[in-house]
């Protein structure tokens, strides 16, 4: 086994627990889902949640979601329709937050809200085998479901 299969196995057995716990937690916590992308969104909320102590990978995701929405969605950012925010679960302030959105780990929510209704979706696909372990997958990835709720499609 080379040293980058032994990596990433490491990091998906890291990883693993948090998002089977994440996949179990009752529906009563879990934030509004939604797949409405159909429409063009009034705002869009990009919101990425993370433990206190981070592994490579939770790094990696923050730092291409940052790219991605910084140099995609420039005009969307200057203009108020799109916002990006990081929230540190380890800091009591970010604890409205993530009740908000049922964060328990690290996550990817993007919030699409129409009419002052959010329609809050868990964007778990980035860390799907092929994609946090390959940028140009992950950041395609990203910039699909940011432009499917910013549009509509």
């Amino acid at each position: 086994m080379s040293v980058k299969q032994m990596i990433c196995v490491l990091l998906y057995l890291s990883l693993a627990p948090g998002l089977l716990y994440a996949c179990a937690t009752p529906a009563s916590t879990a934030p509004v889902a939604s797949d409405r992308l159909s429409r063009v969104a009034d705002k869009v909320e990009i919101v990425y949640f993370h433990r206190h102590r981070r592994c490579e990978a939770c790094i990696f995701a923050e730092q291409r979601i940052s790219y991605i929405v910084n140099t995609f969605f420039e005009d969307e950012l200057q203009s108020g329709k799109l916002t990006f925010e990081v929230y540190d679960l380890g800091d009591k302030n970010s604890a409205a937050t993530a009740s908000k959105y049922g964060a328990i780990g690290t996550q990817l929510f993007i919030n699409a809200i129409e009419d002052g209704v959010d329609h809050i979706r868990h964007i778990q696909e980035i860390w799907h085998w092929g994609c946090i372990d390959n940028e140009s997958v992950f950041d395609a990835t990203v910039k699909n479901v940011i432009q499917k709720a910013l549009y509509g499609g």
